[in-house]
């Protein structure tokens, strides 16, 4: 297998050995394999590229981008992914550690959410409070078909804090769901607190049901999440047992830049706080994007998983706060210029940021090319890294498609999209694992939070799971033409496979 990549190395504030082992004030020596024109790219630290197909860059925000194909054939129009990985620097969390937050946290307690489930997320929102620090804001809004204000934008100190617990377990069901009018109500009582400077911003969203009043249609409720991005706001999304609806939920964290989380009991609404506040705590930026700008004649056929805009021949895609060790990624399928021999310009890149541990804003600048052969033959091979993101966009699909299978009570079909899907997996995982691990560790993602083996095997597992909970198929409904499915196992296996799409696609 032909393997061929070019490295870059670029710079978010500082500049970095090629080990990226330390900072340096001059340019480091580059291998490069085939070498390339000499094109600045560059950061708040200095000015300096080898560009190509690959760069890599940063220190607060590590950055990995790099094209499917190093070289392709002069046929035309040529098709290669473009595969962007933003991760947050595990060593600069403690340097952002003081970053003081405003948290709203946003309850149902419509008539569904009795017993278990209003007292678990009564005690998850208190637990939240516990690990709030003097200083950090938290709004408390409950809502049924309209919404309520239980804890307006207070700073938490040594005084209050058993009064706003006090106000969150005095918390009382009500009817219907308005999960429109939380998110309105908690945006309202987040802007009378200072959403600007080094603050963060975030929503934490929980409900056990599905929306019947107010916005009740996917495109309204993802343009108010948007809405909320667009002012600095992250939402992260808590479905509750098995009758909430997920792709709405899951929708609004995409939009959000926030998680969403399935939590089948309610007494594991603690935890899901609790990671959602180790989030928090590791921030080390916040308000990214990630612009591509494309270069004449190259074309965008697809963007997978994420939100994003265009405008005009630049996509822009908004990765939101960062923590230590978070990974985002964005991949982007495109139509390249192949008509001529020699360089080809695929985009230039600009990721931009608030640094959480400069207190200050950072930027990181680059371009990616490739190679135009009048040789077929030299066309490269896929790269592994971007082969194994691509699959994770298929799984992701595949579990989605599957669950609407079922639920129009099409077990069979759903069944055998996974099994399909999981025997293409691995018929690939072999030829895919051997190019990553016979690749230089100089062409490897810095900082990659899983090998590419778990990678595919955790989708196959996550496939396998899904066949074997659909295996029994849901009551059909009286007169109706395909019934969705009844037991809890197959509602609970529907909202766990998107949990697990919205993973695979982060």
């Amino acid at each position: 297998m032909k393997l061929k990549t070019t490295i870059i190395l670029a710079t978010c504030g500082v500049l970095l050995s090629a080990a990226g082992a330390f900072a340096i004030p001059v340019q480091p020596s580059v291998t490069a394999e085939p070498p390339t024109a000499q094109i600045a790219a560059q950061g708040k630290g200095g000015a300096w590229s080898q560009v190509g197909s690959r760069v890599t860059a940063g220190d607060t925000l590590l950055v990995d981008a790099r094209l499917g194909h190093a070289t392709l054939g002069k046929s035309g129009r040529g098709e290669t992914y473009l595969f962007a990985q933003v991760t947050g620097a595990d060593e600069a969390a403690a340097g952002a550690s003081a970053t003081p937050m405003n948290l709203a946290v946003v309850i149902d307690r419509s008539g569904s959410m009795k017993g278990d489930r209003i007292a678990n997320a009564m005690n998850a929102a208190v637990g939240a409070l516990e690990r709030m620090r003097d200083g950090d804001s938290i709004t408390v809004v409950s809502f049924d078909t309209s919404a309520s204000v239980v804890v307006p934008p207070t700073r938490v100190s040594a005084g209050n804090r058993s009064s706003i617990e006090a106000a969150i377990r005095a918390i009382r069901l009500g009817g219907d769901t308005c999960i429109s009018c939380g998110l309105d109500e908690g945006m309202n009582q987040l802007e009378r607190t200072t959403l600007g400077g080094d603050r963060l911003n975030r929503v934490i969203l929980l409900s056990d049901g599905v929306t019947n009043n107010g916005v009740r249609d996917m495109s309204g409720m993802r343009a108010k999440a948007s809405d909320m991005r667009g002012r600095g706001v992250t939402i992260s999304t808590i479905g509750v047992d098995v009758d909430f609806d997920e792709k709405m939920m899951a929708a609004i964290a995409n939009e959000g830049n926030g998680r969403h989380y399935f939590v089948a009991n309610a007494s594991g609404l603690p935890a899901v706080f609790a990671q959602e506040f180790d989030d928090l705590l590791a921030s080390v930026a916040k308000e990214s994007e990630l612009a591509i700008e494309l270069a004449p004649g190259v074309e965008v056929e697809e963007v997978f998983d994420r939100t994003f805009r265009r405008e005009g021949n630049k996509i822009v895609v908004p990765f939101g706060t960062f923590s230590a060790k978070q990974e985002k990624t964005v991949l982007v399928k495109l139509r390249v210029p192949t008509d001529r021999d020699g360089e080809q310009p695929v985009a230039d890149l600009k990721l931009a940021f608030r640094d959480l541990v400069k207190k200050s804003d950072g930027s990181c600048d680059a371009s990616l090319t490739l190679a135009v052969k009048e040789d077929g033959s030299e066309q490269t091979d896929l790269d592994p890294f971007v082969a194994a993101r691509l699959e994770r966009s298929r799984t992701a699909q595949t579990l989605t498609e599957a669950n609407k299978l079922f639920e129009q009570g099409r077990v069979g079909d759903a069944r055998a999209k996974l099994a399909t899907r999981n025997a293409e997996l691995r018929k690939k995982e072999s030829s895919i694992v051997a190019a990553a691990s016979a690749a230089p560790a100089t062409i490897a993602p810095r900082r990659p939070s899983r090998s590419v083996t778990k990678d595919l095997d955790d989708q196959s597992v996550a496939l396998a799971e899904a066949e074997r909970q659909f295996a029994q198929p849901p009551p059909a409904k009286a007169g109706a033409p395909a019934a969705g499915p009844g037991s809890r196992e197959g509602k609970a296996q529907v909202r766990s496979n998107q949990q697990k799409a919205a993973d695979f696609g982060f």
